[in-house]
């Protein structure tokens, strides 16, 4: 009989992206063998990171991100195309992840970049792995595009946020998809931070939390009035763009099962957050222990 082939979706979501780390381990400890693995954007990255079976070690560098350490990643550009080069942060990630072609990876591997002329997706699953990724992470307007056979690229996430699609091509029967944008509207309405014995707590705590996140809800409400920043504004537009983009796409080609780490207090680089991002990644695979169990058979 055919083996059951289990693929997985790992959308796009900048400094949240750190959440997959947290969803890829908790997967593993639960017994999850994860046969195919597509990226977009930070998704692509961490994608790489464990299809090469090198997800322990991106654990511990981002892990050691402090709040100086990623502005020192951050190489500002004058020239046209982006505020970053990205050459810094992309220069590090090749020594922790040295495969540099989809032939190293020790499962299939895919990654989702937007072609900047034509306005289509472009799937990588052959080639050069991290030109693939670099691309796939351009942010428009933050980092700077890819040149790649006379076309300019940029992130996957503005045509296929959580790509699901190239999951399925690539062989997966059954996906399990990783959405980091799900909670963005949700940005300024919880700040309290990600507590895994929330389930725990007694009802005189979770009173006291409800008052203190009405609390700081209206204190942010005053403080919105204030007119954001141009890096905001852009960083949340294009949120707003890919939430939409995300829900018509899934409503044609829904996942098996949908996994949503939840972590609004994590801005969109906030890279140095690493710990709560992974603790969310962890908590929302807990959360859908009953429909990842049966997988668990079906893998071994």
């Amino acid at each position: 009989m055919r083996k059951v082939k289990i693929g997985l979706a790992l959308g796009s979501g900048a400094a949240r992206g750190w959440s997959h780390i947290g969803v890829i381990t908790a997967l593993q400890r639960l017994g999850v063998e994860i046969d195919i693995v597509a990226g977009c954007s930070i998704g692509s990255l961490v994608g790489s990171a464990f299809a090469c079976g090198k997800i322990a070690e991106l654990e511990t560098w981002v892990r050691s991100f402090r709040y100086w350490d990623v502005l020192r990643l951050m190489d500002l550009s004058w020239q046209r195309g982006g505020l970053l080069r990205g050459e810094r942060v992309f220069n590090h990630f090749r020594r922790i992840m040295p495969c540099s072609a989809f032939s190293d990876c020790q499962i299939p591997f895919g990654a989702v970049a937007t072609n900047l002329s034509t306005g289509r997706e472009l799937w990588f699953t052959e080639g050069d792995i991290h030109l693939a990724v670099r691309a796939s992470c351009s942010i428009p307007g933050l980092m700077a595009p890819v040149p790649h056979n006379g076309y300019w690229l940029v992130d996957g996430g503005v045509v296929n946020p959580v790509p699901i699609s190239l999951t399925r091509a690539m062989g997966a029967d059954i996906v399990i998809a990783v959405d980091l944008q799900h909670d963005a509207h949700l940005q300024q309405q919880d700040l309290m931070p990600v507590n895994i014995h929330n389930e725990k707590a007694d009802a005189g705590k979770r009173a006291w939390h409800a008052r203190l996140r009405e609390r700081l809800g209206r204190s942010v409400a005053r403080q919105s009035r204030a007119t954001p920043a141009a890096m905001e504004i852009m960083t949340t537009s294009i949120q707003v763009l890919e939430n939409r983009l995300k829900r018509n796409r899934m409503a044609g080609d829904p996942p098996d099962i949908l996994i949503q780490p939840f972590c609004p207090q994590i801005s969109t680089l906030d890279f140095h957050r690493a710990e709560a991002a992974i603790a969310a990644g962890t908590l929302a695979v807990e959360k859908k222990m009953n429909e990842l169990l049966p997988l668990v058979r079906t893998s071994v």
